[in-house]
């Protein structure tokens, strides 16, 4: 069993980082944040009848180039234009990553980029983990966006209360584990991660562009508090979707969860009321 689960982890290590799958060169997407930092990423054009431009933002220790994400963000390109940016200290892009600090700059970075290039396309943020908080925190600090879609998030800073969690924690709070992180798998923690404050005020503020929080109830990274704790610091329009056993971050980005969710954003973008499902 040991020996399974140690090839099991082997094989998506190269899956992951070796042997990511890549974007066409005319899709390479750069930015630079308000505080200097160069971001790197891809952007998918939707069809002509696009009905949204979608931000999605990936989790900790991932890329645009995760196998999960890639194929997610194929998936929403047929109904909607995608931009993908790495967060800052993972993968091509530069700096460091704060564990939700300064990543809301990140995607306010790629939120500005989409409304540039299609002004005429209301913006969602979708973020998975890390890339949850931060477009939570993005959403209700600078707005400019329709909605907004956390995936597996935590609601605090400092949750790490469990297995998956205490392995985190080892990457981000001490030097060995920040030296395997940048060097295995290419991301650069900052030294001194102060966390961000207390975002129930934050998440409120998100309204009146409508909050989704998805979860699997039985996350083993963030347990179930975690999904009702953001629900209750929202305000209306919002929706709590808990997707039984379906694990954690990209584990939860099936096509059905992707048909479903689009469903949900055409719903309430072009009619302006959730979808019936």
């Amino acid at each position: 069993m040991a020996r399974q689960s140690y090839g099991r982890a082997v094989t998506r290590y190269f899956q992951s980082y070796v042997f990511a799958p890549r974007y066409r060169p005319d899709e390479a997407l750069a930015l630079v944040t308000e505080d200097g930092v160069r971001l790197a990423g891809a952007r998918l054009a939707g069809p002509a009848d696009a009905f949204a431009s979608v931000v999605l933002v990936h989790g900790f220790v991932h890329s645009c180039r995760t196998p999960g994400i890639y194929r997610f963000a194929h998936a929403l390109a047929r109904e909607v234009d995608v931009w993908v940016p790495e967060l800052r200290g993972h993968g091509r892009s530069e700096g460091f990553s704060t564990l939700g600090r300064d990543e809301p700059l990140d995607v306010k970075a790629a939120v500005a980029a989409a409304r540039s290039a299609r002004p005429d396309l209301p913006v969602v943020t979708v973020g998975i983990s890390l890339g949850g908080a931060s477009v939570l925190l993005h959403g209700g600090t600078y707005g400019g966006v329709a909605g907004v879609v956390a995936i597996s998030s935590p609601a605090w800073w400092g949750a790490w209360d469990t297995p998956a969690t205490h392995r985190l924690r080892r990457y981000a709070m001490t030097r060995a584990g920040r030296a395997v992180a940048a060097r295995v798998l290419r991301t650069r923690v900052a030294a001194h991660c102060e966390g961000v404050p207390d975002a129930r005020e934050v998440a409120a503020a998100i309204s009146p562009a409508f909050a989704l929080v998805v979860h699997d109830p039985e996350d083993h990274y963030f347990g179930v508090e975690h999904p009702r704790t953001l629900y209750g610091w929202l305000n209306e329009p919002k929706a709590l979707w808990f997707e039984e056993a379906t694990g954690h971050g990209t584990d939860l980005l099936t096509p059905a969860f992707t048909a479903r969710l689009l469903a949900e954003l055409r719903a309430r973008i072009v009619t302006g009321g959730a979808a019936s499902n």
